[in-house]
């Protein structure tokens, strides 16, 4: 019995999701020099700052394990950045038929890019600079600046704000870009004005731009707390546009959790085997 509940736990463990990741990585608008700021979302304290980015007036930011990708609103490319060293990359590639870039996103293999030229289209990029798919989504009036890619029970989805900084919500699409439910996150209570939205694994993070905090909220779109960010500077203020985990630690679709049946059938068949094993044992 013992051997028994030693492989569940096995391969519960096994089965597991996504462990969240202890940081949040914020890239700012400030009219200048693009920074990145990482962000202990426990205690809400910068603990590292990234400078030295391409660009102008810093948008989106993807963080990949040592990787960060990022986008800027006066240029329609998307820029690397190496974490560990401090080195900026350059260009990744460009959206063809975009002058400006927002918030950005990864699938675990592939980037969703937010436009910022004034429609509501997403594309669906490739490291390579292969246009895969654009979606139009419906309840973005343009110049959306919040968007993250994100598995619930095993099927990738996408949230997206309404506009850009303004006090608005988080609506709920399916990769092709169709409506599931508006107002998923229901911000307009929490905030002075909602820009960039993380997922952690288990929670969502959202940031108030104005506000120098983020929100954070279930995944089922439920308010938890505010958190307070501190250790900005005078020359590299808070004014968060985007917001990422660490997608390495964070990306499903994790694998189905057995039902309890399936553990009893594991369990049955394991005795019978042993069951065979003990009659041929004996002849």
């Amino acid at each position: 019995m013992k051997k028994l509940l030693v492989l569940a736990c096995l391969f519960a463990a096994a089965t597991s999701s996504a462990l969240a990741d202890d940081f949040i990585y914020g890239d700012n608008a400030d009219n200048g020099a693009p920074y990145v700021f990482q962000i202990d979302k426990t205690t809400g304290a910068v603990t590292n700052t990234y400078t030295g980015l391409s660009g102008f007036n810093g948008r989106g930011v993807v963080v990949v394990g040592t990787t960060m990708y990022y986008t800027s609103a006066t240029t329609n490319a998307v820029y690397s950045y190496n974490l560990t060293t401090k080195t900026d990359n350059g260009p990744l590639f460009t959206v063809a038929g975009s002058r400006a870039l927002s918030t950005i996103a990864y699938d675990g293999t592939n980037f969703w890019v937010g436009d910022y030229s004034g429609t509501n289209h997403a594309y669906l990029y490739s490291p390579t600079g292969t246009l895969l798919k654009t979606v139009s989504l419906a309840d973005c009036t343009g110049y959306c600046d919040g968007l993250e890619y994100f598995v619930m029970n095993g099927k990738g989805y996408l949230l997206s704000n309404e506009a850009d900084g303004s006090v608005d919500n988080y609506d709920l699409y399916d990769t092709n870009g169709n409506l599931i439910q508006a107002d998923y996150i229901n911000a307009a209570a929490h905030s002075g004005g909602t820009t960039g939205i993380a997922f952690d694994g288990t929670d969502f993070f959202t940031s108030n731009i104005f506000q120098g905090s983020l929100n954070e909220w279930t995944e089922g779109g439920t308010f938890v707390k505010t958190i307070s960010l501190t250790g900005a500077t005078s020359s590299n203020p808070f004014l968060i546009e985007d917001l990422s985990a660490d997608y390495s630690q964070v990306l499903g679709p994790p694998p189905a959790v057995p039902e309890p049946s399936t553990f009893a059938l594991f369990g049955t068949g394991l005795l019978g085997l042993a069951g065979v094993v003990r009659r041929k044992l004996s002849c």
